[in-house]
């Protein structure tokens, strides 16, 4: 008889603080996230959590950008794309050669070139590893952070780096940031060396934080060419 009157109130207990659970929703938030697989679970925490739905990811392209493509012409049939600000404009352009500028000198602009042209290498990686040996070849360049890779159809390097004066591609003979990737490419059988670069002037600050969030947003044939942990 006591053992009866023990299981009761063990029930009545167990009735009671399931009753005080559910009824105390000023305390208690009870949330249910759902994975991609495996049940669903509960957690109950003291202060409601943060929304459990995962908003979808944003189409990278940073504020005050926008998505500019352009293809690279018969020869080198891929899309190139890159998020750009309103301020730059298409200076000139080929099927193979794509020019943007932003500037009221001509002495100093900032630039932005893709290009393409035919890869007489032996393979994507062995073009990579040539741009990389001569890109920065003076010595008052420098590489200040890098990367490479494979592609889907291809190897890539990325960087970040300084341009010495002694430079052919420094912008007024004046020590100039660039911003870019490399990528030796096969497409329809060809063999390709495509470019993406972006310069300017080194005292141009503003200018090398812009390249920082433009670099990431590259992409060839929809495929997204990784870019350098920037210093």
């Amino acid at each position: 008889m006591k053992r009866h009157a023990a299981k009761a109130r063990t029930v009545v207990t167990g009735a009671a603080l399931l009753s005080l659970a559910l009824s105390g929703c000023s305390a208690l938030q009870i949330r249910t996230a759902e994975r991609d697989s495996g049940p669903v679970s509960v957690a109950v925490h003291e202060k409601a959590g943060e929304n459990p739905t995962t908003p979808p990811p944003d189409d990278g392209i940073p504020d005050g950008m926008k998505e500019v493509s352009v293809n690279l012409g018969a020869e080198c049939p891929v899309d190139v794309s890159v998020a750009m600000t309103d301020d730059w404009s298409e200076a000139s352009a080929s099927e193979e050669f794509h020019s943007f500028s932003r500037g009221t000198s001509i002495a100093d602009n900032d630039t932005i070139l893709i290009t393409c042209t035919k890869g007489y290498d032996e393979s994507p990686q062995s073009i990579v590893d040539a741009k990389k040996k001569y890109t920065f070849s003076e010595p008052d360049s420098s590489v200040i952070s890098q990367r490479t890779g494979s592609l889907a159809a291809g190897s890539y390097w990325s960087f970040q780096g300084v341009l010495g004066p002694t430079e052919i591609f420094a912008i007024n003979q004046e020590p100039t940031v660039m911003y870019g990737a490399r990528i030796g490419y096969k497409t329809n059988g060809r063999l390709v060396d495509i470019g993406v670069e972006m310069r300017a002037l080194e005292s141009d600050t503003e200018a090398a934080e812009e390249f920082k969030k433009m670099l990431p947003t590259v992409t060839i044939d929809d495929e997204l060419v990784p870019a350098p942990r920037f210093k």
